[in-house]
């Protein structure tokens, strides 16, 4: 869990650096190297996505409604 924490804390980082002006940002995670521009914001966007649902977890799901009916 702590290391899907650091990759969404350093992938945030890496995403505020290029909007606040940087074109073109490396990424290194683990053994994978990525670098993102422009065109690779939406990748970069998925990706925190997705590590944001890891972190969350399963969704909760609402149990089935019983209704009861006096005779």
């Amino acid at each position: 869990m702590a290391d899907l924490k650091t990759q969404l804390e350093e992938a945030l980082a890496v995403r505020h650096a290029w909007r606040t002006g940087k074109t073109r940002t490396v990424f290194v995670f683990g053994d994978r190297r990525t670098e993102y521009s422009v065109e690779g914001m939406k990748q970069l966007d998925a990706y925190i996505a997705q590590l944001r649902r890891e972190l969350a977890g399963p969704a909760a799901r609402r149990s089935r409604v019983t209704y009861v009916v006096p005779h």
